[in-house]
C-alpha cells in the first residue's frame, strides 16, 4: 500500500465533503489506513490491507449547516452518483478516480428503534443504509489531520473492533467474514501503544454495554470454534505480510474472552 497516495485520497475525500465532513465519521476499512497514517506509530509494524470504499457514517439527524446538501458537494468535486437497488429510497454510492485510484464512497447510519429499521433514509441529500449496533461508532470519535491539513473524524479504534465483532456474523460472504477478523485483529496488535490503548477501550465499552459485550464473546468463541483448518488459512492469507497466524489471534482474543 502506498500510505502517501492513500492520504491524498482521505484529503480529497474530506475537500469533497466541504463543512459536512465534520457530521461525517470515517469508518470500515479505510478506519485503518487513518490509524496506521495519522494516529499510531508509522515506524511500528505493516500498513493495512487496502480498500477502495469509504464507508461514511452520518447520524440521522445532523444540522443544516451548508446552503448545498452533500450530494451537491461531492458532485461538484467529480464525484457520479450510482444507485444500486431499486428500494425507496434507493440505495446509492459515489464514485471518482482519485490519484488512479478509483473510490467509492457509501453512507451508513444507525438502524432505528422502531418500524422500518432497516429502511434506507434520505439525510442531507444522501441515501443512508442503516446498520445496527453504529451507534457506538456514531459517538465513540477520534479527529485526525491529513498532511495536507484537511481535519476529519474516524471511529475511535475500541468502538470499530466493537461494532466489528458484533456484526462479522451477519456477513453474507465468507471473505468478508476474514476481512472483518483481519481488522480486529490488526487493530488489536500491529499499531503497538495504540493497539493497546484500543484495546483498553474496548474492554471499557464492554463494561458498560454487558448485553453487546457478550454478543461479541459469543460471536468469536463461536467462530473460533468452528472455524475448520481452511477457514483459518483463509484468515492468515489476509494479512500480505504473514504476521497474522492462528496463535496470534487466539493470544491476543483471550485477553478479550476472559477480562471483564
Amino acid at each position: 500500500m502506498d500510505l502517501k497516495q492513500e492520504d491524498l485520497v482521505i484529503s480529497e475525500f474530506l475537500q469533497s465533503m466541504g463543512p459536512w465532513k465534520e457530521v461525517i465519521v470515517i469508518g470500515g476499512g479505510y478506519a485503518l489506513i487513518i490509524y496506521k497514517l495519522y494516529l499510531a506509530d508509522q515506524q511500528l509494524g505493516n500498513p493495512p490491507i487496502g480498500t477502495r470504499d469509504i464507508d461514511s457514517l452520518i447520524p440521522r439527524k445532523v444540522p443544516s449547516i451548508s446552503k448545498k446538501n452533500i450530494s451537491k458537494h461531492l458532485e461538484e468535486a467529480g464525484f457520479t452518483q450510482l444507485f444500486k437497488d431499486l428500494d425507496q429510497p434507493a440505495t446509492e454510492s459515489y464514485v471518482k478516480e482519485i490519484n488512479g485510484l478509483e473510490v467509492e464512497i457509501e453512507f451508513l447510519t444507525d438502524s432505528a428503534a422502531r418500524n422500518d429499521k432497516h429502511k434506507n433514509v434520505l439525510i442531507a441529500g444522501v441515501v443512508a443504509q442503516p446498520l445496527s449496533y453504529l451507534t457506538l461508532s456514531l459517538q465513540m470519535t477520534s479527529e485526525f489531520k491529513t498532511y495536507s491539513g484537511e481535519s476529519g473524524w474516524v471511529v475511535s479504534p475500541g468502538a470499530w473492533m466493537f461494532h466489528k465483532g458484533l456484526t462479522f456474523t451477519r456477513r453474507k460472504s465468507a471473505s468478508k467474514i476474514h476481512k472483518d477478523l483481519y481488522g480486529i485483529w490488526y487493530v488489536a496488535t500491529q499499531l503497538g501503544d495504540f493497539s493497546e490503548a484500543a484495546i483498553m477501550k474496548l474492554l471499557f465499552l464492554g463494561s458498560q454495554h454487558p448485553k453487546w459485550f457478550k454478543t461479541l464473546r459469543d460471536n468469536l468463541r463461536n467462530w473460533m470454534s468452528n472455524a475448520t483448518p481452511l477457514e483459518w488459512a483463509k484468515l492468515e492469507a489476509q494479512d500480505p505480510y504473514g504476521k497474522l497466524k492462528r496463535l496470534n489471534f487466539e493470544r491476543f482474543t483471550k485477553r478479550i474472552l476472559q477480562d471483564g
